[in-house]
C-alpha cells in the first residue's frame, strides 16, 4: 500500500511542479554561492538581507526549468539543462573574479575563445562550493529520473505553457531585469566599494546583473543625445594640420604588465631593476596612466589610446559604466582614430603586436582603425613572445620604413603576462624575500624578472635612436598593472594599498608609468627638451599629451577631449569613477557634469560617424 502511494505521488502532477520548483530555487541559490565568488559566505549572507535580491536571482532558473518542461513534458530533462546552463554560467563567474578580478557580464560570450586561451594559463582553484553545487546537481538528476514520473502529453497544455514562459521572459527583461532605476537601488547588505564595479556586481548576486547587462552588449546612446547638436559642438573646433617643419617620427610601445614596483618604497632590491627606466624617466616627458584595467584586458588602453574614447561601450546609465573589450559592433568596419588623422596627413602607420591576429581580432580591428599595415606572430618566421624578438622587429621595421614620409607605428609587446611561477623561481634574487611568502616571493622575483629583461631591452632600443639623425619621438606606457596573486595576495603581503575605497589605493591598483622621448634631432627640430613631469591621466587623454609636447593640434575630436581633461582627468569606465579637480569622485559637480555630458554628445557622435581621410579638413 505504501508503495503504491510513492508511485501515485511520483505520477502526481501537482508533486513534480512542487519538486521542480524547489529544484529551481535550490540551483538560484547555489548560483548566488557561487557567484559570491572570492567574496565568500560574507557576500553569500548579504543576499538574505534584500528579499528583492533572493527574488531577481531565483526567477530565472525557475523560469528555465518550467520553459523546458513545456516543451519536452519530462522533469529530468526540464531540470538537467537550464540547471547546467545557470551553474555553468555561475561557475565561470566563480573562475573569472578569482582569477582577473572582474565579472562575468554578457558580452563576454562575445570572446570565448580568447577566454579559454588567455585561463588556460592561470591557476584556477575549486572549492568546496563547487564540489557541492555538482554534487546537489547530480542529486537532482536523480531524484527527477526516480521521484518526477509524470509526464505532460497535451499538446496544448504544453504550447500554452511553453508561449506564456517565453512571454514571461521577454516581459521580465523588459520591465524588471533592464530596469536601470530598479538595478541601482537593488543590492544586498554588502558594503560595496564605490569605486569597485566588481563588488557592486557581485553584491547584486549573479544572475541578475548578468541578465541586466544585456542590454549593455550593444552602444548605448548618451540621455537626451541629439546628432546634429553634437556636430555642432563637434565643428566649434577646427581640425588641425601637422606643419611641415614639426613633422617628426613617432614610435608608440605599449608594455605588457608594465609597473614600476620600486616607486611603492616596500621592496628590497638587490638588483637595480629599474634603473634604466629611472634613467629614462630623468630625461624625458614622464607621468602615470590611470588605467580602466587592472590584470588583464590590454585592449582597453591599447584602443583608449589610439582612438581617445573614453569607453568603448556603456554598461548602465549616468557613473555605472563597462565596456565590450572586442568592441565588435563599432570595429567592423572603419572607425575614427588618431591613426587615420595621421594617415591624412601623410603619415605611414603601421606596427607590430607580440600576439596572434586574431586575438581580440586585432588583425581585422587595426585595419579599421586605419593602419596601413600591421603584423602579428605569424607575419615572421620564428617568431615568439620575447622581448628580445618584440624590440628586434619593433627596429627593423622602423630601418625599413619610407624615409620619404614621416612614420608612425604601434606596437605591443607581450612578454611579461602573467600568471607567474608561484611554485619556484629564477636566480639570482632581484629582491630580498623578508617576511613575504614563500609563494608572493617567487612570484614577485619571476615578474620582476621579466622586467629586468624588458627595461634593458627598453633602455637599449631608444639608445639605438639617440643619435638618429631623423627625429623620433618614442611614447612608452605599460597596459595595466601585473597579476599579483588570486585575489592580490602579494599586494596585501606587501603592504601595497590596493583598497579600491580609498584615492591612494585606486590610483596603486589602476596606474602605470609613461614616458615621452625624443631624440636630439627631434628636441632641437621642436625646440623642447621633453623633461619634466607630465601628470597622471586616463589613456584615452595620452596621445593628447603626446600631441602637445609635439605642438600639433590634433583632430577636431582631440581638441574637445583636451576641454574635457582641463577639469575632468580620470574617466574609469569600469569603475564609474572620475578625477575632477585632483579628486576622485562618482559624482560630479553640476559644471563638470554638464561639460562631461556635452562631451559624451561629442564623443558618440565622432564614434559612430566615420569621417574619411579625404574629408579631414587641412588648412
Amino acid at each position: 500500500m505504501k508503495s503504491m502511494r510513492i508511485t501515485d505521488l511520483k505520477q502526481n502532477p501537482i508533486f513534480n511542479v512542487v519538486m521542480l520548483l524547489l529544484l529551481g530555487v535550490i540551483t538560484g541559490f547555489l548560483s548566488l554561492l557561487l557567484g559570491a565568488t572570492t567574496y565568500g559566505l560574507q557576500m553569500f549572507w548579504s543576499y538574505f538581507v534584500s528579499p528583492m535580491v533572493l527574488i531577481l536571482n531565483l526567477i530565472p532558473p525557475i523560469i528555465l526549468i518550467f520553459l523546458v518542461y513545456f516543451i519536452s513534458g519530462r522533469a529530468w530533462i526540464a531540470f538537467t539543462f537550464p540547471s547546467f546552463v545557470v551553474l555553468l554560467l555561475s561557475a565561470v563567474q566563480f573562475f573569472k573574479v578569482q582569477v582577473r578580478g572582474d565579472p562575468f557580464i554578457a558580452s563576454d560570450l562575445t570572446i570565448i575563445r580568447e577566454a579559454f586561451n588567455v585561463q588556460y594559463y592561470f591557476e584556477m582553484t575549486p572549492n568546496w562550493k563547487l564540489f557541492l553545487s555538482v554534487a546537489i546537481w547530480v542529486g537532482g538528476i536523480v531524484f527527477c529520473i526516480l521521484f518526477l514520473k509524470y509526464r505532460q502529453e497535451k499538446p496544448i497544455v504544453r504550447v500554452v505553457g511553453s508561449v506564456s514562459s517565453v512571454v514571461v521572459v521577454a516581459m521580465l527583461f523588459v520591465f524588471v531585469y533592464s530596469d536601470s532605476e530598479l538595478y541601482d537601488k537593488t543590492e544586498g547588505g554588502f558594503d560595496a566599494s564605490p569605486w569597485s564595479f566588481a563588488e557592486r556586481f557581485i553584491s547584486r548576486g549573479f544572475m541578475y546583473p548578468f541578465i541586466h547587462s544585456i542590454k549593455y552588449a550593444f552602444p548605448v546612446a548618451p540621455e537626451g543625445f541629439d546628432a546634429v547638436e553634437a556636430r555642432r559642438m563637434l565643428d566649434a573646433f577646427e581640425c588641425g594640420v601637422i606643419p611641415e617643419e614639426r613633422r617628426v617620427n613617432l614610435i608608440s610601445i605599449m608594455l605588457e604588465s608594465y609597473a614600476d614596483l620600486s616607486a611603492f618604497g616596500v621592496l628590497e632590491f638587490k638588483v637595480d631593476v629599474y634603473g634604466p627606466l629611472h634613467a629614462l624617466q630623468a630625461e624625458s616627458i614622464s607621468g602615470m596612466s590611470v588605467n580602466n584595467v587592472s590584470i588583464g584586458k590590454t585592449i582597453d588602453t591599447e584602443r583608449l589610446f589610439l582612438t581617445g574614447y573614453t569607453r568603448l561601450s556603456n554598461f548602465g546609465p549616468g557613473v555605472l559604466n563597462y565596456f565590450r573589450y572586442v568592441f565588435s559592433e563599432h570595429f567592423t568596419s572603419s572607425v575614427n582614430s588618431y591613426v587615420h588623422y595621421l594617415n591624412a596627413q601623410g603619415f605611414h602607420t603601421e606596427g607590430y603586436a607580440a600576439v596572434a591576429g586574431w586575438f581580440y581580432d586585432r588583425a581585422s580591428v587595426n585595419r579599421h582603425l586605419g593602419f596601413k599595415s600591421y603584423y602579428f606572430l605569424e607575419h615572421f618566421e620564428d617568431s615568439d613572445q620575447s622581448d628580445e624578438f618584440f624590440f628586434q622587429t619593433v627596429q627593423a621595421l622602423y630601418e625599413a620604413r619610407d624615409r620619404n614620409v614621416p612614420y608612425f607605428s604601434f606596437n605591443l609587446s607581450a612578454q611579461n603576462h602573467g600568471p607567474y611561477d608561484s611554485t619556484g623561481t629564477w636566480e639570482p634574487y632581484l629582491i630580498a624575500q623578508g617576511d613575504l611568502s614563500d609563494e608572493a616571493f617567487f612570484i614577485l622575483n619571476n615578474y620582476l624578472h621579466g622586467i629586468f629583461d624588458t627595461t634593458w631591452r627598453l633602455s637599449s632600443f631608444i639608445g639605438g635612436l639617440r643619435h638618429d639623425p631623423e627625429p623620433v619621438v618614442v611614447v612608452v606606457v605599460g597596459d595595466h598593472m601585473p597579476w599579483m596573486g588570486n585575489d592580490g595576495f602579494v599586494f596585501n603581503e606587501l603592504g601595497i594599498n590596493v583598497d579600491l575605497t580609498t584615492q591612494e589605493g585606486f590610483l596603486n591598483f589602476h596606474s602605470t608609468p609613461f614616458i615621452i622621448w625624443a631624440n636630439y634631432a627631434a628636441r632641437e627640430m621642436l625646440g623642447n627638451d621633453f623633461r619634466g613631469d607630465g601628470g597622471s591621466f586616463s589613456p584615452s587623454f595620452l596621445m593628447g599629451e603626446v600631441f602637445s609636447q609635439l605642438s600639433w593640434e590634433g583632430d577636431s575630436y582631440m581638441q574637445a577631449l583636451r576641454e574635457l581633461k582641463a577639469v575632468i582627468d580620470v574617466v574609469s569606465a569600469t569603475t564609474g569613477a572620475f578625477r575632477e579637480n585632483g579628486v576622485l569622485t562618482p559624482v560630479l559637480s553640476s559644471e563638470a557634469a554638464g561639460k562631461y555630458r556635452d562631451f559624451r554628445m561629442i564623443e558618440h557622435y565622432w564614434l559612430n560617424n566615420f569621417a574619411p581621410e579625404s574629408n579631414i579638413h587641412v588648412k
